[in-house]
């Protein structure tokens, strides 16, 4: 009997036990199936959030786009963009001046770089080892590098110029030591062209300029400031003698084609340098002219007629430049006997003129111009200036001008740790806007960021840089 009721509490003990372990099992299930539910939710969370912003991004591109294109009219009418299941709605917050775009690229050693601006973004070249240098492609929008990468060589980077390499914009880069010279077609996907030269190539005072043969060759013109110069095959290194006529030198143009020609006898004067070489429309005949200054003269070869139209009377050519609506080409000599003379370019080639006084401030070298507005250098500064008496300082330093955002010239100040830069000062005064947005996806509706656009009037067009709310430009 006693056995019995032993027995029946040891099985009651084990279905107890049994119940107990059914029950801790279906809570661990349970709390399994909730944490997982939890773990999928957030993850899908997650997603649905990366989603949304990437959605967001893109239609703040869009709306980018629509401003270049149409203006800041368009905030008039509703602004939706559905991307990828998720519609972004934009609203108008306010509307400002968004004043001179500058920005910093961050350059490690930027003063032992060689910095070139290239069209829409900007290249440094350094050495990071006594075999190696880093070529960086920085993007004119946000100032940060979108391409980076070594090249083995043992030879120094001196000197740079602009190159479209197949469509792609890129540079040529002249590296040189030991008696050598390198030259290299870079992109932003590397070097692609590269040839070793047995000589160095470059004297302090060398223009270059690349362009393409007529079966696709990179090839590189460099003078050394006069008339005649060599013209390199970058593939092959193989160098021909160029010429052109004296005041002027070789050449490039932008469609491709070439002035000067291979070396026929040009006779070269060593007291005409270039110190300068740019192009436009100056005749206002729908061609691309080219002007040549050196320390004396201003000449201009005409892109409709072939002619080149000169002028030098006398004395020293101090600055120059293209004011687009109002003086077109013109340049002013200072003369032996004191005085200074203004010149500029007619119908009927170059006729002396009386300019408005925000021409006599002292510019040194080029100066741009658009209207009544100038910008160029004055005692070392990078300054603008208009004829109602407006004058501001930009940058002072070491300054040189180029083109990094694909707009007008821009202003660069290389420092310790990267390069300054000012664009499109002389168009510079842009229109600020300041929208939210309201994203929309699979029935939820949530608030985004706010976005700051800044639009630019420049040739013609315009150029829209955006950025989110905090962040500088």
């Amino acid at each position: 009997m006693k056995n019995t009721k032993t027995k029946q509490k040891k099985r009651g003990a084990a279905l107890l036990i049994a119940l107990l372990a059914a029950v801790i099992v279906m809570m661990a299930a349970t709390l399994l199936i909730s944490l997982t539910r939890r773990l999928v939710n957030a993850h899908m969370n997650r997603l649905n959030a990366a989603q949304v912003n990437l959605s967001e991004s893109s239609a703040a591109d869009g709306l980018a786009l629509l401003l270049s294109r149409r203006g800041p009219g368009v905030a008039n009418e509703p602004l939706q963009f559905d991307l990828a299941g998720v519609s972004t709605e934009f609203t108008l917050l306010e509307t400002g001046t968004a004043g001179i775009r500058t920005g910093f690229y961050s350059v490690e050693n930027a003063l032992r770089a060689v910095i070139i601006p290239i069209g829409d973004r900007l290249v440094s070249v350094r050495e990071i080892d006594e075999s190696t240098v880093l070529i960086t492609f920085f993007s004119g929008d946000t100032f940060n590098p979108t391409s980076e990468f070594a090249f083995e060589t043992d030879l120094k980077p001196v000197a740079g110029t602009p190159f479209t390499y197949q469509g792609e914009e890129g540079v040529v880069i002249v590296f040189e030591g030991d008696g050598k010279a390198l030259l290299c077609v870079v992109t932003s996907e590397g070097v692609q062209v590269q040839t070793l030269i047995s000589s160095t190539v470059l004297s302090s005072r060398s223009w270059l300029s690349a362009g393409e043969s007529s079966d696709g060759i990179p090839m590189l013109i460099i003078t050394g400031g006069a008339n005649i110069g060599i013209l390199y095959d970058c593939e092959s290194g193989e160098p021909k003698h160029i010429g052109s006529p004296t005041g002027t030198c070789p050449v490039f143009l932008s469609d491709g084609s070439m002035f000067g020609s291979v070396f026929q006898g040009y006779s070269s004067f060593g007291i005409a340098h270039i110190v300068d070489v740019f192009s436009g429309d100056f005749n206002n005949d729908g061609m691309e002219d080219v002007a040549f200054a050196t320390r004396f003269s201003l000449s201009v070869y005409s892109g409709s007629t072939e002619e080149i139209i000169r002028t030098s009377p006398g004395g020293s050519l101090t600055c120059w430049g293209s004011v687009g609506g109002r003086t077109g080409l013109c340049g002013m000599w200072k003369m032996p006997v004191g005085g200074d003379r203004w010149f500029r370019l007619g119908y009927d080639g170059f006729t002396e003129f009386t300019p408005e006084m925000n021409y006599r401030l002292g510019w040194q070298g080029r100066f741009y111009g658009s209207g009544n507005t100038l910008t160029g250098i004055i005692d070392g500064s990078a300054v603008i200036a208009s004829s109602s008496g407006y004058i501001l300082e930009l940058l002072s330093g070491e300054i040189f001008a180029g083109d990094a955002d694909g707009g007008e010239t821009d202003f660069f100040r290389t420092t310790e740790n990267g390069v300054d830069a000012c664009f499109n000062p002389v168009n510079g005064d842009g229109i600020k806007m300041s929208f939210s947005t309201l994203n929309q996806y699979r029935g939820e509706r949530t608030a985004g960021e706010t976005y700051i656009f800044s639009i630019y009037e420049s040739n013609g067009g315009r150029r829209v840089f955006h950025t989110l709310e905090g962040l500088d430009l």
